[in-house]
């Protein structure tokens, strides 16, 4: 049991290893002795471990989204469903150096995935996972009428994502003044676009039907 610990942590260091290195020099910087060095280790034990670079790749993505959904798990847990949807993708915008680092994994990971069947499958799970959690928070919101009833929340939600890969993007080219506050807006705006004003959906649902004129005219003439 303890040999088993142990591997599972040695595995560990060098994905947290890994996923520095790519921070720090992109894909193309990933190599076996540059993350041995990175975690302290010889390369030979690093190959103990990891058979090919895309298990290494694989692995620093693990590590990555282990360390955040904690983060994203607390969260969805804050407020209304609306609020923490908000908060939740807010968190995931490149609004910091770190974060920023962590973007340029992450794009690094989207070109790999291309080439590599293996990291391509890693890389739809990450996409599902993130899809599946905003959408169960705009599904939340409906239910608690801070959304339509109506809306398509699995649609909403791939559209949100959609648009925080293409803030990402064009942060890390440095097209335009993405600035903290731009991005925050842009989803805030798509986000009152999609849902509309808060409290909208148990606006909808207590508002009564009208009826038809018709159907009017007749209920004012007499018998």
């Amino acid at each position: 049991m303890a040999r088993q610990a142990d591997h599972n942590e040695r595995r560990k260091v060098f994905a947290a290893a890994a996923l520095k290195v790519i921070t720090r020099l992109g894909l193309e910087g990933l190599t076996v002795r540059e993350v041995a060095r990175e975690a302290g280790f010889t390369t030979g034990a690093l190959t103990h471990y990891f058979q090919s670079k895309d298990q290494v790749l694989i692995a620093a993505s693990e590590y990555a989204a282990e360390e955040v959904r904690g983060q994203m798990e607390e969260i969805a847990l804050e407020t209304s469903g609306r609020e923490a949807l908000r908060h939740l993708i807010h968190s995931a915008l490149p609004t910091t150096a770190i974060k920023r680092g962590r973007w340029r994994f992450w794009v690094a990971f989207w070109e790999r995935a291309a080439y590599s069947p293996e990291v391509g499958r890693v890389m739809r799970e990450r996409y599902r996972e993130w899809t599946n959690r905003l959408t169960s928070l705009i599904r939340r919101a409906q239910a608690e009428g801070d959304a339509p009833a109506d809306l398509d929340a699995e649609h909403a939600g791939r559209e949100l994502v959609a648009l925080v890969d293409g803030i990402g993007v064009q942060v890390l080219i440095g097209a335009g003044k993405f600035t903290t506050p731009a991005q925050k807006q842009y989803v805030d705006s798509l986000i009152e676009l999609r849902l509309g004003p808060v409290g909208a959906g148990a606006a909808t649902a207590r508002k009564p039907a009208t009826p038809p004129a018709k159907v009017r005219r007749a209920a004012r003439t007499p018998a």
